[in-house]
Order: structure tokens, then C-alpha cells, then sequence
């Protein structure tokens, strides 16, 4: 047996929760690596030990808050240790933690702390909490404000976060709590409105991960590269409750900026990714290949090549040529690993979700021999609904049901799914709950998909939520209601999904126009067109105060003919027809991404 293939104690836990998991995962293990983080210049790594250790002062700390079980705290934290060691210890003491994304708007963030009812919250400084600005001021259940780093500033709830250094915390028990129990209540947007509570219990998220590591064993001898965002239940289940059942080490990276020296230095050997990622790499081994002739050719003919390899394997076409075969011996190999080489170079499985993967992009990568593993899932499933092997990996399927699942096809194509893995419901919205979760206990994903021999093709989204490429969930609504404020604005469309950034396609008033392009002297000549187009994105711009950074337009398409019935591009009830507007502007969208 292979160090992948091994199986430990905390893997063959059959039900218990996450505290239970990890408590197992310390006794079993407790001198093996488990964290890797870059600390006073240097990489520093933490054995599950010290992450005890950690944890236990952590949860003395919740101990003494006066918080009961089942009240809700928020983990308003980036990517790192901290954010690990605070989850842990307070769903040790049965708290319920609420995950808030960093990058969000201040509006989202705090209406999450608001809707839980968190009673404590933690951040890491003070001017994080401070950028909230009013917002925060609105939070009637709010108790306690926990600060790890510096001045707790001016907010009077706000205290250092308590670390004592003594006494005699309890120890973690297998037996403490349900795996039935409320673990976390996870926020992501839905078609229409604020977010959405997901309620997701210990044995959803323990389950989600045994099931994803039957498909992908993983040991001691793995690293996982974490640069998602823990608040995200992709990241979280399969980027940390995973390798914790694995006893595999996870390196936190520092940031965007850094990733390329990061991973060469952590030499990683798992990755969870969105597809931004991919498609940034593509891209700049495209752009580096522009240096010369000989280099476009090599990089072209190598995915051609690869291509044909990647097709035979999946026993979609005859196996290469003996020619083909020594083309990729002689050059192909190596500039394969070359690409292979921008992800450490000991990488062995890449999982990508949270979005899906454009079939360039895929089929480019598939062809330079990197083991991409797609998969697809939602919070509200835990979030892993499908996953595939290496062996058997397909670049146009997200793969098969994990097991222990079941999929099925309803009404509209729509991928319904009943698993272990499910949701509890939405916090506090019981009809909503009603909506996605039939009475025979499965949940309606609400995206279109067919099934062959076992797999699973996506073929779109059923509602108007936009997916775009960084794995974001974008919901076109309120951009449309805030953009539709500016009186220049009669009628407008946001697009995005599939895409890095959403881009709205506008109709406006001519007349206001031109009254406009005269006040900020401008023309409307198609010469000076580009630099209007960008002053009015500079324009619209100033409308997405309340919208989350990652949502916010870039860019504009303007028209000034209005969208009518006949034309096809609205509904009788006027709302705009997304695909036909795609369709209809398709060139002028094409040339803002380029």
C-alpha cells in the first residue's frame, strides 16, 4: 500500500463532529506537520500539537465569554491559522460560527453578522473592523469584539482576544455533541435579495470530505496550497476538514501578488482552485510564448499534440500516431513541464470548482499533462455533489456522484441531489428552505445538467445568478437596481458568468447623453468613443458603494436604441433576456475581455 493509498483512525470515523475529528487527528498524530504559514519572513510549520495547543487556549477563552451553546460567532478573518484555531475552539464549546468573507461589502458583511445573531465576533485588527464604517453600528446582538492583533480601537464592545495562558481547559472528547448538531451557518447569495443563511450540521462537512477522499486519497505525504477563502464551504470542507482527515499539512499562502514565489517555495502537491486561476496561467504562458516564432509554435503544437494524448486516454479518439508520440518525447514533454512547473513542480492533483472551467482552458491544460480534477457543487449540498479520479478524470465532465450519493434529473434538466452532505435548511427561512428541499429529501440545485453512462454535464445555470470565473456568486439585482438610479440609465443587463469580471450592457437616454458628453467635454466621435466608454464606467462606478468589490462592473457596452418586445431582448414582464443580450452584443463583449 501506498503512502495515498493509507487510511488512518480519523478517516474510518463513520459519524462524529468536526471537534471529535480533529481531537482523533492529535492523538493519532501529534507530532506530524499541520499547518505551514509565513511568519516574521520566514515559513514557519506547526505540527497538530501546537495547533492543540492553540485551540484549547482559544476555547478557555470561549469558556469564560459567557456564551452558550448554540449561539453564533463570526469569523470575520483572512486565510490562515487563526481562522482554523477560532473555528475549532469554538465549535469545541458547541458555539455556532459564521464564516464573513474579508473581501466583501460592508452592507453584506454586516447584514450576515445581523441575520445570525452573532453574539461574538473576531477579526484580526481593528482597521478591519473600522472600514465597516456605520454599518456596524447596527448590530443588536453583537456583545463582544474580539481583536487578535493591536489596539482593539475605538469600538465599545471591541477588547484584545483573551489568550490565557493557564488553567486547565477541558479536553477535546470524541463524545462531546451530535454530528446531527449545527456546526456553521455558511452565508451565499441567491437569485434575489441578501444572503442567505445555509445551515450545515458536523456530519455534512465530515461526510462531504471522506466521501471526496475515497475518490482522492491524500496522506502525510501531501501538502495542500490554501488560497481560497475558508469562508467559502469549497475551501473549508475539501481545503480543511480533508486534509485534517488525511493528516496532510496545509501551506497558507500570503497573497495574489505572491503566488507564484509561494508555491515554488511550498512545492505543493494538492490545490483547490477556481478557474480565474487557470485561466491567468494559460494567459501567461500564451503571452510568454508571443517572445518568438519558435516559441508560439512549440506551445501550440505541444497542446495540439497533448490534446490528441488527453483525447486517447479518455477513449475519445484512436490512439496517438507513433510520429505524434516521438514529437511529444522530443519537445512536448518538456514544454509541458514547463507550464506543470508554475504550480511548484511536485503537484499531483489540482481540484477546480466553484465555477465552471471554460473548454479552452480546460482542454489546454489538459494537454499539458496537468491532473485537473473537475467537480461541482453548492453550499447547500455541503458543498461536494460530484468529483472524478485521476485515472479516470474526463476535461468535459465535473465527474460522478460521490459515494454514498444519489443524483437524479427533474423537471427543466434540473440535477437534484440527495446526500449525507445536505443542508439543515436556510437560517431562520423555513418557506425558502421548502423551495429548494422537496418532501422526498431532494435538493433542486437549480442548475441544468445531463447524465451519461454515470457522469455528470453541466449544461448552465437555470436562474439569472452569475457565476463568474473567480468562483464568485454575483447577483445581477441589486447592481441592476443601483445602476437604474443614475437617470442617464433607461434600461440595463449584467453580465459576467463564466467571466473574471461583470460588465453591464446599458441602454441610455440620448438626450441626457449628449447634455452629459457636453458637461464633462466629451464627444461621442467614434474616435474618442474608448475614452467615453471609461469615463462612464468611472461614472457608474461611484453607484456601487453597497455592492462587494469582487461584483462591481469594470465596464460598460452603451447603446441608445431601447429594448423592446419585438426585439426579443425583454420579457412582456420587461426584464431583459440575458442569452439573447449576449447574443445580440456578443462582439462588443468580446473585444472588453480580450
Amino acid at each position: 500500500m501506498t503512502d495515498t493509498q493509507q487510511t488512518s483512525a480519523v478517516q474510518r470515523l463513520p459519524h462524529c463532529t468536526i471537534p471529535a475529528a480533529f481531537a482523533e487527528r492529535v492523538r493519532e498524530t501529534p507530532d506530524d506537520a499541520a499547518y505551514i504559514h509565513f511568519q516574521n519572513g520566514a515559513w514557519i510549520t506547526l505540527t497538530w500539537r501546537d495547533i492543540a495547543d492553540c485551540v484549547a487556549r482559544r476555547r478557555a477563552a470561549f469558556a469564560a465569554s459567557g456564551l452558550q451553546p448554540g449561539d453564533r460567532v463570526g469569523i470575520f478573518l483572512p486565510n490562515g491559522v487563526a481562522w482554523v484555531v477560532s473555528d475549532l475552539a469554538a465549535m469545541s464549546e458547541s458555539l455556532v460560527t459564521v464564516p464573513v468573507y474579508t473581501r466583501d461589502s460592508a452592507a453584506n458583511i454586516c447584514h450576515v453578522l445581523r441575520d445570525s445573531g452573532a453574539a461574538l465576533c473576531l477579526t484580526d485588527t481593528a482597521e478591519r473592523w473600522a472600514a465597516l464604517d456605520t454599518a456596524q453600528a447596527d448590530l443588536p446582538a453583537l456583545k463582544h469584539l474580539w481583536v487578535l492583533r493591536g489596539d482593539a480601537g475605538d469600538d465599545p464592545r471591541a477588547t484584545p482576544c483573551p489568550d490565557p495562558e493557564t488553567g486547565a481547559p477541558r479536553v477535546l472528547s470524541q463524545t462531546d455533541g451530535s454530528p446531527d448538531d449545527l456546526a456553521t451557518i455558511v452565508y451565499t447569495s441567491g437569485t434575489t435579495g441578501p444572503p442567505k443563511g445555509v445551515m450545515l450540521p458536523h456530519r455534512a462537512l465530515i461526510w462531504n470530505a471522506s466521501a471526496v477522499s475515497q475518490l482522492c486519497p491524500i496522506s502525510k505525504a501531501d501538502v495542500f496550497f490554501s488560497i481560497l477563502p475558508l469562508a467559502h464551504a469549497f475551501e473549508r470542507s475539501l481545503g480543511y476538514v480533508c486534509p485534517m482527515l488525511g493528516n496532510s499539512a496545509v501551506a497558507f499562502g500570503r497573497s495574489v501578488e505572491d503566488l507564484v514565489e509561494d508555491m515554488k517555495t511550498v512545492q505543493p502537491t494538492v490545490m483547490l482552485a477556481v478557474p480565474r486561476l487557470f485561466e491567468k496561467v494559460r494567459e501567461t504562458a500564451i503571452e510568454k510564448a508571443r517572445a518568438s516564432i519558435l516559441s508560439r509554435n512549440l506551445l501550440a503544437w505541444t497542446e495540439a499534440l497533448g490534446w490528441r494524448r488527453r483525447m486517447a486516454d479518455e477513449g475519445r479518439c484512436p490512439p496517438p500516431s507513433l510520429a505524434a508520440r516521438l514529437l511529444w518525447k522530443l519537445f512536448g514533454q518538456s514544454v509541458a513541464a514547463h507550464v506543470r512547473a508554475a504550480f511548484g513542480g511536485r503537484i499531483r492533483m489540482v481540484i477546480c470548482g466553484g465555477a465552471p472551467l471554460g473548454p479552452e482552458t480546460s482542454q489546454f491544460f489538459a494537454a499539458m499533462d496537468l491532473p485537473l480534477l473537475q467537480g461541482y457543487g453548492l453550499t447547500e449540498a455541503g458543498p461536494a455533489v460530484t468529483g472524478t479520479t485521476i485515472e479516470n478524470r474526463r476535461s468535459d465532465s465535473v465527474g460522478c456522484a460521490l459515494p454514498g450519493s444519489e443524483l437524479a434529473i427533474g423537471a427543466r434538466q434540473e440535477l437534484l441531489v440527495k446526500s449525507p452532505g445536505l443542508m439543515l435548511g436556510y437560517w431562520k427561512k423555513p418557506d425558502a428552505t421548502k423551495e429548494v428541499i422537496d418532501e422526498e429529501g431532494w435538493l433542486h440545485t437549480g442548475d441544468a445538467a445531463e447524465m451519461r453512462d454515470g457522469r455528470v454535464y453541466i449544461q448552465g445555470r437555470i436562474k439569472d445568478i452569475l457565476v463568474l470565473s473567480t468562483g464568485e456568486n454575483v447577483n445581477p439585482v441589486p447592481i441592476e437596481t443601483a445602476l437604474l438610479s443614475d437617470p442617464l440609465i433607461e434600461q440595463v443587463c449584467v453580465l459576467g458568468d463564466g467571466k473574471p469580471h461583470c460588465t453591464a450592457v446599458v441602454v441610455v437616454d440620448p438626450v441626457k447623453l449628449q447634455e452629459w458628453l457636453g458637461e464633462v467635454q466629451l464627444s461621442p466621435d467614434a474616435d474618442h468613443w474608448p475614452k467615453t466608454r471609461r469615463a462612464l464606467a468611472r461614472r457608474f462606478s461611484r453607484l456601487m458603494v453597497d455592492i462587494p468589490p469582487f461584483a462591481r462592473i469594470r465596464d460598460v457596452v452603451v447603446e441608445t436604441e431601447p429594448w423592446t418586445l419585438e426585439s426579443g431582448l425583454i420579457t412582456p414582464t420587461l426584464k431583459a433576456k440575458r442569452s439573447r443580450i449576449i447574443e445580440r452584443y456578443d462582439q462588443a463583449l468580446n473585444e472588453i475581455y480580450e
